[in-house]
């Protein structure tokens, strides 16, 4: 496939319509067609299978990658390699601009999830596309404040929250409005409990009892991959504040 004069037919899932483009990506939409076409095909464009490795802690690369078609997960390691997981970002995301805006080693790693197809912009680049377009550089702007914002809520809830409750308020921020049903959330996929554990710094074992409890009083119910939520307001009181005004 050929796509504004350039050779795509080493990605095996693209179609015709997909079309490498940015046009999904967060602040994108805000430009036209002609300039989101212009800044596309300065990325380069690469697939990447589950369980790959996308960038590395400490690497001292910069680019910027916007995630275009499936998931991935920021992760870092302690000394001991215990892994502890950050967030998971899917289609419509970007990552990566730390680096590129302070120049400094790269603060975590990025892992695919699932097939996912990427688009990476070096950091000369990117700043260049900031320093011209005020729609991408505010975008950038509430995307660090956000991050800045969820970063200082677990570090409140590390410092206050017991294991427990802890665990509710991270089941409560990967939950998801079912847009046919408003009153059930969903979590899907739904993560192990290992890896809900790394989120929260505790083990398995604690993150196993509490979601037995939530199911044994009807809060919380597996469905295939899913984890279905008939109460948001049962897993946590932050949970009642935010998610009530979704």
């Amino acid at each position: 496939m050929n796509v504004g004069g350039i050779e795509f037919s080493w990605f095996p899932y693209m179609t015709d319509n997909e079309a490498k483009t940015l046009r999904w990506i967060e602040g994108f939409a805000e430009l036209s067609a002609l300039e989101i076409r212009r800044i596309s095909l300065q990325c380069r464009w690469r697939w990447y299978k589950p369980h790959d490795r996308i960038l590395s802690q400490e690497d001292s690369t910069n680019d910027v990658f916007f995630v275009v078609q499936g998931k991935i997960r920021i992760v870092t390691y302690s000394e001991a390699g215990k892994e502890i997981s950050f967030r998971d970002l899917g289609a419509g995301r970007i990552f990566g601009e730390l680096a590129a805006i302070d120049g400094l080693p790269r603060s975590a790693s990025a892992v695919a999830l699932s097939d996912a197809l990427l688009a990476s912009m070096p950091a000369k680049l990117y700043l260049q596309t900031l320093q011209g377009s005020p729609a991408l550089s505010m975008a950038c702007l509430k995307r660090l404040s956000q991050l800045v914002r969820a970063l200082s809520e677990r570090v409140v809830e590390f410092a206050t929250m017991p294991v427990r409750d802890r665990i509710l308020a991270e089941l409560a921020r990967m939950a998801v409005r079912r847009p046919t049903t408003p009153a059930i959330w969903v979590i899907d996929p739904m993560p192990t409990h290992s890896e809900i554990a790394n989120r929260v710094a505790t083990h398995r074992e604690a993150v196993t009892r509490v979601l037995r409890k939530l199911a044994d009083d009807g809060v919380v119910s597996r469905r295939g991959r899913a984890l279905i939520v008939s109460d948001i307001r049962r897993l946590s009181p932050q949970a009642r504040q935010d998610k009530m005004l979704d």
